[in-house]
């Protein structure tokens, strides 16, 4: 899990200063030192049985990166060498990122297969809208994304009952033309839909949308407003507290309470989502569940989810340290970064006390492995609100949001509940290093999960307690049935 957000690898770690007469080797060299001396897991990457192996990867590579001086090209060669590792949490940041692109011919085969609607222009659409004002269902109109970016008409399916299509009423570029189809609502109650959206290389991806009144909120993806005709009633103040924002506190029904948290890596998200739940404190102890909605959410620093423990726990609650390397190099970099964060009290109030027990303990023990402090919270029995807490988890749960799982699995009120999880928090306390070349720098963990080497996760993920079906369109939909259903 990462336990600092980038905003401080950037300020906190050490640079090298980069050279003129850049080449790959240069920076495999310097990747080969940082791993070899200061990675957590490297001892038990690198065993007698896969030495043979490491070593002659090793030399293939630092041969390979000889000469070598494009940077995409360096990249590639390096990046076979990192993966040998399996270590989400340990990759070179370029910066700029070396993506091979994808043949056009592929993309022109996906947009081939998606529908065109008849109405190719705003006028022509309109006089459909006028002529047919008094047989159009709430959704359908014209609507306009929140950034401007898309304007959009939404019609109904000609033979399916609760089917409709979003379509371009501009043309974009030379594959997304006037009338293609941006997304599919497939309507499951009132107001709901199940979306299939088409992003600009004609992927896809199935969410769920909810017709606000005059908005249209296409859960992580877009929020639309209707222009034509035009809505007789708005979305209320309480609709855009509750109802309408990303990362929101809304009640569900007599219940349940939905918590959607932002990923922990977004800037002073630690203070957004306490003040997001303190302001929301009744509502959350008025609810007999509470759902929180950690899918696709990558991590960064766990200390965002803290202020929930008071409402999932029955008792104690312990976040265990990790097990470090106390190196030379990991001890210069931490006492750089515990100076640094002295003019980030944000910052320092966390990371100032468990920093210098770090160090004293690695200035005690040099050269081996040392346990990181504990973090208890002190959570009293209780028979409170919420009596159970959902918390969904995906594919794309990861790292520190992946952590605070499996402590909150502490309380016997938390159920996990989606599909397996990314499984990337084996390896924690991730820092950065300056390379000698092209400003890139190589993430590497310092230390690992004190679930090691007994239980690993990594690349395997947290099974849920409840999984949730492939064909479950609705996630929170399920979620509420299921409490809904418990004594």
């Amino acid at each position: 899990m990462i336990r600092i957000t980038f905003f401080i690898l950037l300020v906190f770690s050490i640079s090298t200063q980069a050279q003129t007469d850049c080449n790959c080797q240069k920076n495999f060299d310097e990747i080969y030192q940082k791993v070899r001396d200061n990675y957590a897991a490297y001892s038990m990457k690198v065993t007698p049985t896969t030495k043979p192996k490491f070593d002659a990867l090793s030399k293939k590579i630092k041969d390979a990166s000889a000469g070598v001086t494009d940077p995409k090209e360096c990249y590639k060669i390096l990046k076979e060498w990192t993966e040998f590792f399996k270590d989400g949490h340990l990759f070179i940041n370029t910066q700029i990122p070396y993506i091979d692109a994808e043949p056009k011919a592929v993309i022109e085969k996906r947009a081939a297969s998606i529908s065109t609607q008849k109405y190719t222009s705003e006028p022509i659409f309109q006089a459909y809208l006028t002529e047919n004002l008094a047989k159009l269902t709430p959704v359908e109109g014209i609507w306009e994304s929140d950034d401007k970016a898309y304007r959009l008409g939404i019609i109904k399916d000609a033979t399916k009952e609760g089917k409709f299509y979003g379509f371009l009423l501009g043309k974009k570029d030379e594959l997304w033309t006037a009338g293609k189809t941006k997304f599919v609502l497939e309507q499951l109650e009132e107001n709901k839909y199940k979306s299939t959206y088409y992003y600009a290389d004609f992927t896809s991806e199935t969410i769920i949308s909810n017709q606000i009144k005059n908005l249209l909120v296409m859960e992580g993806i877009y929020k639309f407003s209707k222009l034509s005709p035009i809505p007789k009633v708005f979305a209320s103040q309480d609709d855009l507290i509750h109802r309408v924002p990303d990362y929101r506190v809304e009640r569900l029904d007599s219940n349940n309470t939905l918590i959607i948290l932002p990923p922990f890596t977004m800037a002073n998200a630690e203070l957004y989502v306490s003040e997001l739940v303190k302001q929301n404190a009744s509502l959350i102890k008025a609810s007999k569940n509470l759902i929180i909605d950690l899918r696709n959410n990558p991590g960064g620093d766990e200390n965002v989810f803290d202020e929930l423990f008071q409402y999932i726990g029955n008792g104690p609650i312990v976040r265990k340290g990790s097990k470090m390397r106390a190196s030379v190099e990991n001890l210069i970099l931490l006492n750089h970064e515990l100076k640094s964060i002295q003019d980030y009290p944000q910052y320092a109030k966390n990371l100032d006390p468990k920093l210098r027990s770090i160090i004293r303990n690695m200035q005690m023990h040099p050269g081996t492995m040392i346990d990181a402090p504990d973090k208890a919270f002190e959570v009293k029995p209780n028979t409170n609100n919420p009596k159970k807490v959902v918390i969904l988890l995906n594919k794309n749960t990861a790292s520190s949001a992946e952590s605070v799982s499996l402590e909150a699995k502490q309380s016997s009120k938390t159920i996990l509940m989606g599909t397996n999880t990314k499984g990337a928090f084996d390896y924690t306390e991730v820092r950065d290093w300056g390379l000698p070349c092209y400003a890139w720098r190589l993430a590497l963990p310092l230390g690992m999960s004190y679930r090691l080497p007994t239980n690993p996760l990594e690349n395997v993920g947290i099974k849920p307690d409840v999984k949730i079906p492939d064909t479950e369109a609705d996630w929170v939909g399920f979620a509420v049935k299921y409490l809904n259903m418990l004594k």
